[in-house]
């Protein structure tokens, strides 16, 4: 199987990449991040789409927590986001992704941060009437100034790893559990440990979406600001 690294294309200074993605990802509700007597505070750069609860005051702004609070809280918080504890992870975003725009988006993909797509309906169609899986969409809230565009973030749900990579070999912090990730070079998945799914995150990490040929095949040439770079 040949697969594909889904980005934007190569721009040719800041300039113009802040003009072909005039837009800002405006979050304010995350799951506490950690602050581990070992490894100090950190977050993960995890999204999670899910509704948020009639009172979210517990995940409003950016805080951290001791380790041993954090986990004490997870439940209760798993109970309000009527999500499995298993899928919160420290600092994680949390509802609708939300933005703002400095101009009028022009282009059927805008890139806000590393790992974070957000498409046009019509790149939306064309996905979903490819079949592919691994993937979802959620909806972007955007004000007036963005144009008249409705956007969708993809959610990617489909899991590899990386050749010679594991969970242990990820592991900072053998007592908060803290990961890191292989260099972004490095690519490879590991196809004996990849459930199949046409979009996927390898070694869990949410910056990087990998894709597979039929993603690739479905939107080569056709949309603008969103290409997918084979990978070795």
């Amino acid at each position: 199987m040949q697969f594909f690294k889904l980005t934007h294309p190569e721009y040719q200074s800041d300039q113009e990449d802040n003009s072909r993605n005039p837009v800002i990802s405006t979050a304010v509700y995350r799951i506490p991040g950690i602050s581990c007597d070992l490894c100090g505070t950190w977050s993960s750069s995890d999204r999670l789409r899910v509704p948020l609860p009639s009172t979210a005051d517990d995940f409003l702004g950016v805080r951290f927590l001791p380790l041993r609070d954090w986990k004490l809280a997870r439940d209760e918080w798993a109970n309000l986001l009527h999500a499995s504890p298993d899928v919160l992870t420290p600092g994680a975003e949390l509802g609708p992704p939300t933005g703002t725009c400095t101009a009028a988006i022009q282009e059927d993909a805008v890139h806000p941060i590393p790992g974070q797509v957000w498409i046009d309906s019509r790149v939306r169609d064309a996905l979903v009437a490819a079949g592919l899986s691994g993937v979802s969409f959620a909806h972007v809230d955007l004000p007036a100034d963005c144009g008249e565009v409705e956007m969708w973030e993809l959610v990617v749900h489909g899991r590899a790893w990386r050749r010679g990579s594991t969970a242990d070999s990820i592991r900072l912090c053998e007592v908060c559990g803290r990961r890191g990730f292989p260099s972004p070079k490095d690519l490879s998945v590991d196809e004996t440990r990849w459930d199949g799914s046409d979009f996927i995150l390898l070694d869990h990490n949410p910056n990087i979406i990998v894709v597979t040929d039929r993603v690739a095949k479905t939107i080569d040439a056709n949309f603008s600001n969103l290409v997918a770079i084979p990978v070795v």
